[in-house]
C-alpha cells in the first residue's frame, strides 16, 4: 500500500508542476479579446489580420469546425499552431499548402487556415509583427518546410 501512496504523491507533484508551468506561461503569454493571426488561403499570399478571439470567428475563417496542428514555439514559449477545418479533406476543400517535416514526412493543408499562438493553458494569443512576417514569408510558397 505504501508504494501506491508514493506513486500517488509523485503523480500529484507532477500535476502541480505542470499547472505551475502553465500558469507561468500564461502570465508571460496573456490572451486578449482580439488576436493578431496570419491567414493562409489557397492560391493567395498569406496576410496578417486582427480577429475577435472567439470560436465563432475562428470557425468562420476555416469554414467549419476547427482543429489545431502545432508546428513550433514562440520566443516566449507559447505554441504556434495552424488552425484548420477538421473535416476539410473529407468534404473536398481545395489544396492550400504542402507541409514537409524534417524527416521527409508530409501532410497537405486544404481550405483556409490560419496561424496563431496558444499559451500552455490553451488560450489563443496574438502573434507579434515579427512572428507574423516570418510566417508570411515561410507560407508564401506552396511547399512549407517545418
Amino acid at each position: 500500500m505504501k508504494n501506491n501512496d508514493k506513486s500517488m504523491d509523485d503523480l500529484l507533484m507532477l500535476a502541480m508542476k505542470v499547472v505551475q508551468e502553465a500558469d507561468a506561461n500564461a502570465a508571460a503569454n496573456p490572451t486578449s479579446k482580439e488576436i493578431q493571426i496570419v491567414i493562409v488561403e489557397p492560391n493567395k499570399r498569406p496576410y496578417k489580420k486582427m480577429i475577435p478571439n472567439t470560436l465563432d470567428a475562428m470557425k468562420e475563417i476555416v469554414e467549419g469546425y476547427i482543429e489545431n496542428l502545432f508546428i513550433g514555439e514562440t520566443e516566449k514559449g507559447a505554441r504556434i499552431g495552424i488552425t484548420l477545418n477538421e473535416e476539410g479533406k473529407l468534404i473536398g476543400l481545395p489544396f492550400n499548402r504542402r507541409l514537409i517535416g524534417s524527416r521527409g514526412a508530409f501532410d497537405v493543408l486544404v481550405g483556409n487556415v490560419f496561424i496563431t499562438a496558444y499559451n500552455l493553458q490553451g488560450d489563443a494569443i496574438s502573434l507579434n509583427d515579427d512572428e507574423c512576417e516570418k510566417l508570411i514569408k515561410k507560407f508564401t510558397t506552396l511547399e512549407v518546410y517545418i
